[in-house]
């Protein structure tokens, strides 16, 4: 089916403003990604239902901040002595079960502070249990929007409903500047900014500054390739973008967080720019020829990643594929 005409692109348009389009009209325009049959997005991010019975594991990082694994995508919990503040809240299926064993860290502790990287269930799922009050849910504007309103993800070919009044951020940010926004739990400064157009078009990093530990939700993928969510504003060149401003913020020492798996070096965010790189100037110079998804696929466009970046690589390339189209990102070469 990825070489049927009718999952073509019809031809290179004005690209859209994510964050001020017409949210329902623009995410309702079907395009080629529907016909794939690749697993959906609950499934690449880590909250399939099978999930729900798998253990949390606890991976002590740096001086109090630890690693929670297991609930659907990755959480960092920060206990001192006073206070504590969490980075995402897991998926749906496992808020309870997270809530109970964050609440069990705490010894009494009051949770100040829950940063949502994007509006992903796999990273908001938990608002709900974790929230309430005395805690406050930061995130960028663009998350609190999609988490607020019904819209459809074509390429998952699923509608999301609007998120209960409790798991919606109470403190939320437009900026896009390079300037960090900062805040302080106990003796740490967390600082967080904007991933313009990254994985969403509300990606945000939260940067442990004394204890040098970057989370990065998903804009920052370990043994798969990211989920580039062009249906809600994500695309190839903004996560490009977003890698390089992880790099320049964050040094040799800094241990990165994934959306899932274990803590990587720095040396993964090289890794990752330049598989992104890569990878993009692949599927660009096939597009202006011409070529379809499976014409690209065909062609090996991820040839020499695989290996690193695991298997849902027909996923990834008609995503980037997509993401180039609805944005019109190949300008006038086309």
């Amino acid at each position: 089916m990825l070489d049927d005409p009718r999952y073509r692109p019809p031809g290179r348009t004005a690209a859209p403003l994510w964050p001020r389009a017409r949210r329902r009209d623009f995410l309702r325009y079907a395009l080629a990604a529907a016909a794939l049959g690749a697993p959906p997005l609950d499934k690449l991010l880590g909250s399939a239902a099978a999930q729900a019975a798998t253990p949390f594991t606890t991976t002590s990082l740096r001086d109090g901040l630890t690693l929670i694994g297991g609930a659907g995508g990755n959480v960092a919990l920060l206990r001192t002595a006073d206070a504590a503040a969490l980075v995402d809240s897991g998926a749906p299926e496992h808020a309870a079960a997270l809530s109970a064993l964050v609440r069990s860290q705490l010894g009494g502790a009051p949770l100040e502070t829950l940063l949502n990287t994007h509006w992903h269930p796999a990273a908001t799922g938990g608002n709900d249990a974790l929230g309430g009050a005395g805690t406050k849910i930061v995130a960028h504007e663009n998350t609190r929007l999609w988490m607020a309103t019904e819209y459809y993800v074509d390429w998952e070919d699923k509608t999301y409903e609007p998120r209960a009044a409790a798991a919606l951020p109470t403190t939320t940010f437009h900026s896009s500047d390079p300037q960090p926004l900062t805040l302080k739990v106990g003796d740490e400064r967390i600082e967080y900014g904007h991933l313009q157009e990254a994985h969403t078009d509300g990606d945000i990093y939260a940067y442990f500054r004394e204890r040098n530990v970057l989370v990065a939700g998903g804009a920052v993928a370990a043994g798969a390739y990211p989920v580039i969510d062009y249906a809600t504003g994500g695309w190839i060149g903004g996560l490009v973008d977003a890698t390089q401003k992880l790099l320049n913020i964050t040094n040799a020492n800094t241990l990165i967080v994934p959306h899932e798996g274990p803590a990587q070096p720095h040396s993964h965010l090289e890794a990752q720019l330049d598989m992104l790189k890569t990878v993009r100037g692949r599927i660009e110079n096939l597009m202006r020829k011409g070529k379809s998804i499976a014409e690209m696929l065909a062609a090996d466009v991820t040839a020499g990643f695989d290996a690193q970046w695991g298997t849902n690589r027909e996923r990834f390339v008609a995503n980037i594929y997509n993401g180039l189209w609805w944005a019109g990102r190949l300008g006038d070469s086309l």
